[in-house]
């Protein structure tokens, strides 16, 4: 990690927190923690915990693009979203379920991830805005359900295969 910028080793820091114990305790202290560094680079490198959380979303948003890149049908983009689920199921727990408003996030973050992946869709399937809105709330309720599950410890209490 010593060829990352401070900053980037901030963001780091947060995604393996999340990564391993998921979104219960955000503080600085904790995400200084998991990063090796001091409180003061949270406020000199982003100004406040809030902005650094903003990042940390951005960052875990752009890994889900990322995995759903190269997918050429409506088959690969279903594969690449409940892959990057099953990867990082405290990613994508923080991306679509914890409370944005909690850790002072802007919601439209939020939003503006899932118009991303949305627009990415319409593009790889020739589709509408509004068909590949569908598509996705089809896909992502399935993933997200399965997540839930299986963080909850509890992975075959719904049958999610049968909804996608």
């Amino acid at each position: 990690m010593s060829s990352l910028t401070v900053s980037e080793q901030l963001v780091h820091g947060g995604r393996e927190l999340i990564s391993r114990e998921g979104t219960g305790d955000l503080s600085v202290r904790r995400l200084v923690e998991a990063a090796g560094r001091s409180t003061m680079c949270v406020y000199s490198h982003f100004g406040s915990r809030k902005r650094l959380l903003a990042e940390v979303y951005r960052s875990c948003g752009e890994d889900l693009r990322a995995a759903l890149a190269n997918a050429r049908n409506a088959n690969d983009l279903e594969h690449g979203y409940a892959a990057y689920a099953r990867k990082e199921p405290r990613h994508f727990q923080y991306l679509f379920a914890a409370d944005l408003d909690g850790f002072g996030i802007d919601q439209s973050l939020r939003l503006d991830l899932i118009e991303s992946v949305v627009d990415l869709a319409a593009d790889r399937l020739g589709a509408s805005r509004d068909e590949a809105l569908a598509c996705w709330l089809r896909v992502h309720g399935a993933v997200w359900l399965d997540t839930m599950q299986r963080l909850a410890g509890e992975p075959k209490r719904f049958n999610t295969a049968a909804a996608r």
